[in-house]
């Protein structure tokens, strides 16, 4: 009768508590969950650096070895032999164009930051003398107490990046990690999934085959697409300021390419950096076609190649990205600017298929060792969830369109 009525009480209790403040004593939980796995992930990335930056840049690379190595071994090649000509392949190539570029790079980047200073002389006599009539002395102490804010900004990050790496052993440690882990990481991928699989219990292994597959999907298409992006871009920019006769074509040439891995900001400050050089050397006219030409370019990757070579990528909004930029620099520097988004593609990957499988049903104990290992979601895939499995799979849930009669 005792324990009757105390159930009975704890039942009435809980019928006391608001809806409203139940769910949002849930979300309160998870959400306090969430925030102490990214504080542990962030100790653990920044105290061991240099172990946990050689496997992120891994997993970046991996995406441009195992295409190549995939072809190889179709045609009859060892996986072994296949990765080995592969990694040593492009290890090889890397240093054949470094040494080529090498000095004539040198000769030209040395004359990149005297350049940019006059072009930002020119800009700040045209602002003085011009119709603005801005006092130069006020933009030039702006522009210096805005350097020194960014300089002293910048040494916590520049301490973040080498922090884990702050001897050249350890920095030579880490680079023969990256080259030994991508080796054999391109060559036994598949092996690597099935034992990180087989390591979990058999009713979680549908759902982390899935998820793992639509990382992989979001991740290597992520990184191909922003590759050739960024080269279609260098390519365009750089062909305008060698018609042009536009110094240092090589230099910003490469400045273009890389900062087509930093989307949304990249390409325009390597952009202006360009206009600001062309208009040292050639003057107003010079620098408004190199800005003509910048902008062409900006407008046919927004509009054309975004939407047709990253159809394969997650799209990510522009805040997005910028957060992701944002908070990857603060914890990495540059290299965690570059890495940033990628892992942010792959978050968003992931979320987003988890989300699928739970309106699907697919999460709870009863269901999830019978859920398909295939993707719900991604390239190729139907979004809607449900449309994705037979009908017999899967009850329609509370809000499904299904379960209304009306």
């Amino acid at each position: 009768m005792t324990e009757g009525r105390t159930g009975s009480n704890a039942a009435g209790t809980e019928h006391l508590t608001p809806r409203w403040l139940r769910r949002s004593s849930a979300w309160a939980w998870q959400l306090g969950l969430l925030l102490l796995l990214l504080i542990a992930t962030y100790w653990m990335v920044t105290h061991f650096l240099v172990v946990t930056l050689p496997l992120m840049i891994v997993a970046v690379l991996s995406t441009l070895t195992m295409p190549p190595r995939d072809a190889l071994v179709r045609r009859g090649m060892k996986p072994s032999l296949a990765a080995t000509t592969v990694v040593l392949g492009s290890i090889i190539l890397l240093v054949l164009g470094a040494v080529a570029l090498a000095p004539s790079f040198a000769n030209q980047l040395g004359d990149l930051g005297p350049k940019m200073e006059d072009g930002y002389e020119s800009v700040l006599d045209w602002v003085e003398e011009g119709p603005i009539g801005y006092d130069r002395a006020e933009l030039t102490d702006f522009g210096k107490s805005l350097g020194d804010s960014l300089s002293s900004g910048n040494t916590g990050v520049v301490n973040g990046v080498v922090k884990g790496a702050s001897t050249a052993f350890e920095f030579l440690a880490g680079l023969a990690l990256l080259v030994v882990v991508l080796f054999f990481v391109t060559k036994d991928a598949e092996d690597l999934m099935s034992w990180g699989e087989e390591r979990l219990p058999a009713s979680y292994r549908p759902t982390a085959a899935a998820l793992a597959a639509r990382a992989w999907t979001a991740l290597s298409g992520y990184v191909r697409g922003t590759a050739t992006i960024a080269l279609i871009d260098a390519l365009g920019i750089g062909l305008a300021l060698l018609i042009l006769g536009v110094p240092l074509v090589i230099p910003l040439t490469l400045l273009v390419f890389l900062g087509g891995f930093l989307p949304v900001i990249g390409a325009s400050i390597a952009g202006l950096i360009a206009v600001l050089v062309a208009l040292a050397d050639g003057g107003v006219v010079t620098a408004l076609l190199v800005l003509g030409a910048v902008v062409a370019v900006q407008q046919l990757e927004g509009h054309i190649l975004q939407p047709v070579i990253m159809r394969r990528a997650v799209s990510l909004h522009p805040i997005v990205i910028l957060v992701a930029l944002a908070t990857g620099s603060a914890m990495l520097g540059i290299v965690g600017a570059f890495l940033s988004v990628p892992a942010a593609a792959v978050l968003s990957a992931v979320g987003n298929e988890l989300r699928l499988r739970s309106e699907a049903g697919l999460l709870s104990d009863d269901t999830r060792g019978d859920a398909p290992s295939d993707p719900l979601g991604g390239p190729g895939v139907a979004e809607a969830g449900l449309a994705a499995l037979p009908a017999a799979d899967h009850e329609p849930a509370d809000g499904d369109p299904e379960s209304d009669p009306d």
